[in-house]
């Protein structure tokens, strides 16, 4: 799996933008400097694990989210598909 600092990046942007705060009332919300937050967002900047956690649970996501853009929900919802699918198709092959 590969980390892409940028999408990251748009991540939080997407997350802050959606829950209604600047740049500014960020990064004072996770006592860091405007500069550096704003770094983080366009994907210039990467960040420390305990500001990633901060960033986590001040927007209510998980980490892996963040860092990856997948979520738990997405990686279960996944599996239960493909487990559906394998059920489907072996239904299929018992018509035949």
């Amino acid at each position: 799996m590969f980390f892409n600092q940028v999408e990251f990046g748009q991540r939080v942007k997407a997350l802050r933008k959606e829950n209604g705060y600047t740049l500014q009332q960020m990064a004072d919300e996770l006592n860091v400097s405007y500069e550096h937050y704003k770094k983080i967002e366009n994907g210039n900047h990467g960040c420390s694990i305990s500001l990633l956690l901060d960033i986590s649970a001040f927007f209510d996501v998980s980490t892996d989210y963040l860092l990856t853009g997948r979520s738990f929900e997405t990686l279960h919802i996944q599996k239960q598909l493909l487990a559906a699918q394998d059920i489907l198709a072996g239904l299929m092959k018992d018509l035949k």
